[in-house]
């Protein structure tokens, strides 16, 4: 809510579509930040409900299970929502292209890719039951960066040859990598939390009562 909200208000006062994009992203991300602070001083792990250890290497393959889940979904949404933007003809502006993916991508793509990176953080309660889960979902969270961050020459050659929208440097993307990076990391650790709360409100079993 805060991201589409503060890139609206932002466009209407007359603030270019990339750089509403980039506030926005950064608004939303200390808003999760200071959420997420608090739903951890909130979560008291349950008494009843003992961590058992996990094998390493189980609990590796768990963490680069929903480490690639959350960079498929990430790219899915994303390259999905980019095929609403139009090419650009050769010698035209890309000004209007441009954008729109920034539009498309704030208001439609990365909501869409937070909710379901929220649901992947609860099944994460499930297989990732730790005693620190967040330095996990913390490597999880880096995952779309750095594949973004590898296939970075490869987007920008392949931009420079197809006519879509041109890709930015580097540099310029890295702010907004970080941001969208700390926004997957607060929506993974609260889809965490928000499970591990739910299941310690359990009723206790039979079998715990008698004990």
């Amino acid at each position: 809510m805060i991201l589409v909200t503060t890139y609206l208000a932002l466009s209407q006062i007359g603030v270019a579509e990339n750089r509403a994009a980039d506030w926005a992203n950064a608004a939303a991300a200390f808003v999760a930040v200071v959420l997420l602070w608090r739903a951890a001083r909130r979560d008291v792990p349950s008494p009843m409900e003992p961590v058992e250890p996990v094998p390493r290497a189980k609990l590796a393959r768990r963490v680069l299970a929903l480490a690639a889940l959350t960079w498929f979904i990430n790219a899915m949404v994303s390259g999905f929502v980019a095929g609403f933007v139009p090419l650009i003809p050769p010698g035209g502006s890309p000004d209007h292209a441009v954008a729109l993916a920034a539009r498309l991508h704030t208001t439609v793509a990365l909501p869409i890719i937070l909710i379901i990176t929220f649901q992947i953080g609860r099944l994460s309660a499930t297989w990732l039951a730790v005693e620190r889960p967040l330095r996990w979902l913390a490597m999880m969270s880096v995952a779309p960066a750095l594949v973004a961050i590898a296939l970075h020459p490869t987007v920008v050659a392949y931009s420079e040859t197809h006519g879509t929208i041109p890709v930015r440097s580097l540099p310029e993307r890295l702010p907004v990598m970080g941001a969208i990076t700390l926004l997957i990391f607060c929506a993974l650790a609260m889809g965490h939390l928000s499970r591990r709360e739910a299941r310690s409100q359990q009723p206790l079993s039979a079998d715990d009562s008698r004990d």
